[in-house]
């Protein structure tokens, strides 16, 4: 079952209000607790498979190269009561900070009876998520804090810090269950990140104008009293000298939308304080961004002008405040892309 795919929020999604593919365990946990009862990310661990912890006993085995599916084993001895975070392997980028977004490759499993509810290696696509902010279970927001880009984590996470007595149906995870999980972390991005690339292209006449210089949220002008293209336009602002968004890839960029008829902005991740990511070029999300932003360089800023057939079209999308047949205005941030092609 693809876990991951599963939950939606934010606003560009074609059929449904939203931006952002988000995967279940994004779910807040009800749990409380304190912080982790073990960080070996900050005493680093060689260890490639099984590790010992005081707190917690025998730690699962784990079999497989970073970067690739692994397989791991539980014990037959009960898991710890409280969150275990093991580093396994330490790498050398940024660390992951409270409030970034961190992009991972994960695998997920129950304790008891090592059941894989979902994993990102099959896909070919990583993760992003949160840290940090309550918007993933507590064991995830407490434990990955501090974890450097290129790391392999192993985490134990008690019911509490995961989704608690409610558990979650969906993913086949009861309340009493013990989570496990493994992540190969493989890049971050700051809440404040944005476009790094030099100035490149400048709107056209009657078109919208963008101020700002890449360092944050821009500002945008609809003009008025005009009518807008009837095509998808696409201005590069800034151009990057990064990697080329490819079809298929998780794209994480900063974004700015509103309406051309009133100017108003509808939703920004910016206003947000995160970064957005979901898969690009595979109709995930409304066909105006797949077609605009597959092949823009990685630090790129790119102002599009998105007709109503390439955007919500005569439905209109009412959650997020779109009426029918309009017409929309973006401002993208493309910041990088990850994983395997389509």
């Amino acid at each position: 079952m693809d876990v991951v795919h599963r939950l939606v929020s934010g606003v560009l999604v074609r059929r449904r209000a939203g931006l952002l593919l988000l995967p279940v365990l994004l779910l807040v946990s009800c749990g409380q607790g304190a912080e982790p009862t073990d960080r070996a990310g900050e005493t680093p661990t060689s260890q490639p498979s099984s590790t010992q912890s005081a707190a917690a006993g025998t730690l699962p085995k784990v079999v497989g190269a970073v970067g690739s599916k692994p397989t791991i084993d539980a014990p037959d001895t009960p898991p710890a009561e409280e969150l275990v975070v093991e580093t396994l392997e330490e790498g050398d980028g940024d660390v992951i900070a409270k409030g970034d977004l961190m992009v991972a490759d994960y695998l997920g499993q129950t304790w008891e009876d090592d059941k894989v509810f979902d994993n990102s290696y099959d896909r070919g696509q990583p993760i992003a998520l949160p840290i940090g902010s309550g918007r993933v279970i507590k064991g995830l927001d407490e434990g990955l804090v501090g974890t450097s880009v290129g790391s392999r984590v192993l985490l134990s996470i008690p019911p509490e810090k995961g989704y608690g007595p409610q558990g979650n149906p969906q993913a086949g995870i009861e309340g009493d269950d013990t989570l496990v999980f493994l992540l190969d972390v493989i890049g971050r991005h700051a809440a404040d990140a944005a476009a790094t690339g030099e100035p490149a292209d400048t709107p056209g006449a009657g078109l919208p104008q963008v101020s700002g210089d890449g360092a944050g949220a821009p500002e945008v002008q609809v003009p008025k009293g005009r009518k807008p293209p009837k095509k998808l336009s696409v201005t590069t602002l800034l151009r990057g000298d990064g990697p080329p968004v490819e079809q298929g890839q998780l794209l994480v960029a900063q974004y700015t939308g509103l309406t051309w008829d009133d100017g108003k902005t509808f939703d920004s991740s910016w206003e947000r304080g995160a970064p957005a990511a979901f898969p690009i070029g595979v109709g995930q999300v409304i066909p105006g961004w797949d077609e605009a932003l597959v092949g823009v360089p990685a630090g790129s800023r790119v102002l599009l002008v998105i007709p109503p057939d390439k955007g919500y079209g005569p439905q209109g999308n009412p959650e997020g405040g779109i009426e029918k047949n309009a017409t929309l205005v973006f401002v993208v941030d493309v910041l990088a892309s990850y994983g395997a092609t389509a």
